[in-house]
């Protein structure tokens, strides 16, 4: 009976010390993979993005309206405590396009008709799928800090916009 225990532990023993030892060996190399399809990934993704035409970024403008694409930029530029903050996009309206190019493979599933209804303000099985999709590509394309402090009818134009745009440009 003794024999089986010491055995069992023997082996347990040797199972462990192995995998933790193909561990050591393959985890640095596995996670160097990862980080390298990750940076690929995010590559291929920055390119896929075409670039704002004039056209696009009139209809961005012109469905936000002025006074919500001043309170976006304005929001872009400063930061909570007031500073000037740099940032990837000089213009709402490219974040706007950006969001809606980010958002378009998590609302690929989704009818048209059913966008048009949630921008509309229709009630909606998906309504809340819809902008927590939406609300996520805004919050990365113009920082999640600056998406907190804006009022809730430019947060409201800002989601619809993306809709729109998704709907005229992208599909």
């Amino acid at each position: 009976m003794r024999k089986n225990s010491t055995r069992r532990i023997a082996l347990s023993t040797v199972a462990v010390l192995t995998s933790g030892a193909l561990l050591a060996a393959v985890a640095p190399t596995a996670m160097a993979a990862d980080r390298t399809q990750e940076r690929a990934a995010a590559v291929a993704a920055a390119e896929e993005v075409p670039p704002l035409t004039a056209e696009q970024r009139q209809f961005i403008e012109d469905g936000m309206g002025p006074e919500a694409m001043a309170e976006l930029e304005k929001a872009m530029s400063q930061g909570s405590s007031g500073s000037v903050q740099p940032r990837a996009f000089p213009i709402a309206a490219a974040a706007i396009a950006a969001a809606a190019w980010c958002a378009k493979g998590a609302l690929g599933s989704i009818p048209t008709s059913v966008l048009s209804d949630i921008a509309a303000g229709k009630a909606s099985s998906k309504k809340t799928y819809v902008r927590s999709a939406i609300i996520g590509c805004i919050g990365g394309e113009i920082g999640g800090v600056v998406w907190k402090f804006l009022p809730g009818w430019v947060k409201d134009k800002a989601v619809n916009m993306v809709i729109a745009f998704i709907i005229k440009y992208i599909r």
